[in-house]
């Protein structure tokens, strides 16, 4: 029986992150309209492509393991979509758009690294090594986005904003 519900709520994991890759565009899309840094630029497009695979992969998961996407909305993107809206809006100053823009970018790609890491662990423990394989790649692929964020932001963006 506790076999049946971990697994049940794997898929709603599933679900969940499938629903905030959906809200998470828009999330991105508002931080990255303004970010004046081509560097910044650049690391948010190859962020945009990577979304775009790990929704893909979501999506097969998801399907392997016989859920389906869902019309509930995920309430900790919401949050973080409507938060980046507002910073972003916040910030008058081009250099601070960009600080703003990379804090928005690492506290949604904080969410993916906990979620994404949450799901292989289960995965693991539910003998889907192959799910398991996948979500741990895409976890470390968020953290090497994250720590080239911390990196410009370092150098330049938040020495600009200040």
């Amino acid at each position: 029986m506790a076999e049946t519900a971990y697994f049940e709520w794997y898929v709603t994991g599933l679900q969940a992150i499938k629903s905030a890759d959906e809200q998470g565009k828009e999330a991105a899309r508002a931080a990255t309209k303004d970010l004046s840094d081509p560097e910044l630029r650049k690391i948010a497009e190859e962020g945009a492509s990577a979304a775009e695979r790990h929704s893909d992969t979501i999506s097969r998961l998801l399907k392997d393991a016989g859920g389906q996407p869902t019309s509930i909305p995920n309430k900790i993107m919401e949050g973080i979509r409507a938060g980046t809206i507002q910073a972003m809006d916040a910030a008058k100053d081009p250099e601070v758009k960009d600080a703003s823009g990379v804090a928005s970018a690492q506290i949604s790609i904080h969410y993916y690294i906990a979620a994404y890491g949450t799901l292989a662990s289960t995965a693991k423990h539910l003998g889907r090594d192959q799910d398991a394989a996948e979500l741990k790649r895409m976890t470390d692929e968020m953290i090497a986005f994250d720590k080239r964020y911390t990196e410009v932001s370092e150098a330049r963006t938040n020495k600009r904003a200040s």
